[in-house]
């Protein structure tokens, strides 16, 4: 574990993270589809499922850009729910972070959090989770949350508030919120996070893709091995 000095508790802001791949092995989006068969309307899932699968062959094939694929996903997701009130989809959400992303944490990265806190450093959570999954996760961690925020009419859902938090968006949504704070650490596991911890004095790369992990060895940034429940090895 990385020991933090008290003297730098002048420099410290704030640290910010992603959640999926980074804090938990746990998928939000293979909890919300078990979520919603069990509960809801399992053949409808499924159409809306099938009616992806020529996209998916397409990302695979290099021929549509994952990042505009996960984007356009996460829209029609949400028309599932399309109708719900925000209690009803918090609920939802608070189910998938309880059965699904919290048993599955990484604890080794969870306990540097802790020794972040106790000199006054404020966690930030960054995903691209709809806002009340990140709220749900953030509030176990006593963190910050910034997730994909949605849009309600007269208290029903009606979709999503663009641009969907991810890649450089995570930049973009922490400098909105955050403008003047000092980014001590970062923590990420895809290329698609490098935007955000680029932002941080001390990038921290989680179980790292084949790309972040090219560009973490090539920058010296901190690489972390770990599994939910062990130690980490860096």
């Amino acid at each position: 574990m990385t020991q933090i000095r008290t003297s730098e508790r002048a420099n410290v802001s704030i640290i910010v993270s992603d959640i999926e791949g980074t804090l938990t092995t746990g998928s939000s989006w293979r909890a919300i589809r078990r979520y919603y068969k069990e509960n809801y309307n399992s053949w409808l899932y499924n159409l809306f499922f099938l009616r992806w699968i020529p996209r998916f062959l397409l990302v695979k094939s290099g021929l549509v850009s994952r990042k505009v694929a996960m984007m356009e996903w996460m829209q029609d997701e949400v028309r599932l729910f399309r109708g719900f009130t925000s209690e009803e989809f918090r609920q939802m959400a608070e189910w998938v972070v309880m059965t699904e992303m919290w048993p599955k944490r990484f604890t080794a990265v969870i306990s540097e959090f802790d020794n972040y806190r106790k000199i006054g450093t404020r966690i930030v959570l960054v995903s691209s989770a709809y806002q009340p999954i990140v709220d749900g996760f953030a509030r176990r961690l006593d963190a910050q949350a910034i997730g994909s925020p949605l849009i309600y009419h007269d208290g029903r859902l009606e979709g999503m508030d663009l641009p969907v938090n991810a890649y450089e968006n995570k930049a973009r949504y922490i400098r909105d919120k955050y403008p003047r704070s000092e980014i001590l650490a970062a923590f990420g596991d895809t290329g698609s996070d490098v935007p955000m911890m680029e932002l941080s004095q001390s990038p921290v790369a989680v179980n790292p893709d084949g790309e972040l992990r090219d560009i973490a060895v090539s920058r010296g940034w901190r690489i972390m091995e770990c599994s939910p429940g062990s130690n980490a090895t860096s």
